[in-house]
């Protein structure tokens, strides 16, 4: 009995150790859950707060019937995690309904990708800023599978044609400037420029009402330069007609006194 006893001692510790491993085991576990909830909250909330301040910043009508019903589809996605995560949490349901009448209601009207331009270097920046984090937004959705993968690209090509968009209002800003101040060969250049941009990234045709009006304008300042240099050409000459006529009285009346 007694050469048992530190066998039952060395077994008893054994299963203590066990006990207390898979307690520790349990511990961690369940800490470990609690913390990857916490930060699936932070994130939700995080993403939520982003997309609601983002897309205000942008003027009014902007972003368009397609792609604000988008977003809204993606905001209701989030609001239903995060109710799911924090049921006790009203203002979660409240804003899940609020994104749910929204998505609705736009789901009611015909949809359109607008492509509006922009005529101010300032809108122009922080426009083109809010549409790179909406861009990140959904590239985070369709790697993440929160949002599927065909409304995330479609949102993506929406954006992207804005920003080739912008980059054309940026040239087309000092062209239009330039033909205020009668310098039309200078509009021909940055409309021109602007035009390259357009055609660059025309690959679904979305950009060839934009193209032939640009166009149009290269046609009309290129006709404007002309009559200018036609102009400057004929009062060139008749300064040159006059001097010359000028010169001749001044050698005829010379010859007389002579």
């Amino acid at each position: 009995m007694e050469a048992n006893f530190p066998i039952v001692v060395v077994a008893g510790i054994v299963t203590l150790l066990a006990v207390l491993a898979c307690y520790a085991l349990f511990v961690y576990s369940a800490n470990s859950k609690r913390e990857k909830r916490r930060l699936q909250i932070n994130t939700l909330k995080s993403r939520a707060r982003r997309i609601d301040e983002t897309i205000a910043c942008f003027p009014p009508n902007y972003l368009g019937t397609t792609l604000t019903r988008i977003i809204q589809h993606a905001l209701i996605i989030t609001y239903k995690e995060l109710s799911e995560l924090q049921p006790n949490q009203k203002k979660h349901k409240v804003h899940l309904q609020r994104a749910n009448d929204d998505y609705l209601a736009l789901s009611k009207q015909e949809d359109e990708s607008k492509l509006d331009s922009l005529g101010s270097a300032g809108q122009i920046a922080g426009t083109r800023k809010n549409l790179n984090l909406l861009l990140k937004f959904f590239n985070q959705l369709s790697q993440n599978g929160a949002l599927n993968h065909s409304k995330a690209s479609k949102a993506e090509l929406i954006i992207r044609n804005k920003l080739a968009l912008l980059a054309s209002d940026e040239f087309d800003i000092p062209a239009k400037n330039a033909l205020a101040d009668g310098k039309y060969q200078l509009a021909v250049h940055y409309f021109t420029q602007a035009n390259t941009v357009l055609s660059k990234n025309n690959a679904g045709q979305v950009f060839n009402d934009n193209i032939r009006k640009h166009q149009e304008w290269i046609k009309s300042a290129r006709e404007k330069a002309k009559v200018e240099q036609e102009r400057i050409k004929a009062e060139k000459e008749a300064m040159e007609a006059e001097l010359k006529n000028r010169e001749d009285d001044g050698w005829k009346k010379k010859n007389v006194y002579d």
